[in-house]
C-alpha cells in the first residue's frame, strides 16, 4: 500500500542531523530533536501567556503600530514579559528533556545566549512564527538590500538656508 502521506518519511533536518541537533554551549555539548514536537510551542501559545491576543492588539491599535504603542500595550500586560522568558524556558526543557535542560540550565546561561540559541534553533527547524500567528507574509526580500546613504552626501535640491527659494516654473503661467 502506498501512502499520501508518510509522516515517518525522512525529512530534511532529520536526514542531516539523524541523531538530533548538536549544540555547543560553554564546552558542553546538547542535543535538540531534529523535529520540532508540536508540543514544544505550546508554552508560547498558551491563554495565560496571551501572545496571540498581543499580536491582535497590535494589528488593531494601528495600520503602521510604532514602537511605543507596542510599549503601551506591553505594560498593560506588567506580567507579561516574565510570562514569556519562563514560556522560552518550558520550551527548552521540552526539547531537551529535563534531566539535560537542567544540566543546560546549571551552566548559567544568559538571556542572549537564550535568544541566540532560539533564534539558531527557528533557523534550522524552519519555524515561521509570522505564520505560526496567522500573520501575513513577511516582507523580507531574497533581493539585493540597498545601501545607507551618507549623512554628508547632498543633492543640491535642498536650499542652503532656510527660506531659500528654488528655481522652478510657477504652476500658474
Amino acid at each position: 500500500m502506498s501512502f499520501v502521506i508518510d509522516l515517518d518519511a525522512a525529512e530534511r533536518r532529520e536526514v542531516q542531523y539523524p541523531h538530533g541537533i548538536p549544540v555547543k554551549y560553554r564546552e558542553e555539548q546538547f542535543i535538540y530533536p531534529a523535529e520540532l514536537p508540536a508540543k514544544a510551542l505550546d508554552p508560547l501559545l498558551s491563554e495565560k501567556l496571551d501572545l496571540v491576543g498581543l499580536l491582535r492588539d497590535i494589528i488593531e491599535a494601528s495600520e503602521n503600530p510604532t514602537a511605543a504603542t507596542v510599549i503601551d500595550l506591553i505594560f498593560k500586560r506588567p506580567h507579561l514579559p516574565r510570562q514569556f522568558v519562563d514560556a522560552i524556558y518550558e520550551v527548552h526543557r521540552i526539547l531537551l528533556g529535563e534531566e539535560e535542560y537542567q544540566r543546560f540550565d546549571e551552566l548559567g546561561p544568559s538571556l542572549p545566549a537564550y535568544v541566540r540559541l532560539t533564534l539558531g534553533l527557528i533557523k534550522v527547524y524552519g519555524v515561521d512564527l509570522g505564520k505560526l500567528f496567522g500573520l501575513g507574509a513577511s516582507s523580507e526580500s531574497d533581493g539585493e538590500t540597498s545601501k545607507p546613504t551618507s549623512a554628508d552626501s547632498t543633492t543640491g535640491s535642498t536650499p542652503e538656508e532656510s527660506g531659500e527659494s528654488q528655481e522652478s516654473p510657477a504652476s500658474s503661467d
